[in-house]
């Protein structure tokens, strides 16, 4: 008897861990905890890109996340059918990274926005603009 009720003990406590983890996956959606753009800093909503071919780096930290993708949409009115993918990263320990160049003549104004997602749930979030500096 002490094994039946034992097993039984164990079939009610594993069901009811079982169920909390579905349900901890379920509510967890991915979030952003804070982001960082390399050589040049976010001031007031900008990145401003001096003159000449120039690589920026963006660092995003997030949570619950699996994949992260990274867009350039030029800024103005119905413009967001002319989002570019720029890059997508899968992370290293909550860590996605995209690296993208402007060229030396390209004319400059994007807002830099990224969707990001995990099994569950996909979100989408504009982090900052990008314009040429005179």
């Amino acid at each position: 008897m002490k094994l039946l009720r034992d097993i039984i003990i164990f079939l009610i406590f594993g069901a009811l861990i079982g169920v909390q983890q579905i349900v901890n996956s379920n509510a967890l959606e991915p979030e952003i905890v804070d982001y960082k753009t390399i050589p040049f800093d976010v001031e007031d909503g900008w990145v401003c890109i001096p003159e000449g071919e120039h690589k920026l780096t963006v660092g995003v930290q997030a949570k619950n996340t699996k994949k992260m993708y990274f867009y350039l949409t030029p800024t103005g009115t119905n413009t967001a059918s002319q989002k570019v993918l720029i890059g997508e990263s899968e992370g290293r320990k909550g860590i996605f990274t995209v690296n993208h160049i402007f060229k030396e003549n390209e004319s400059i104004l994007y807002h830099f926005s990224v969707d990001y997602e995990n099994q569950k749930h996909k979100e989408t979030d504009f982090l900052f603009n990008i314009v040429r500096c005179d």
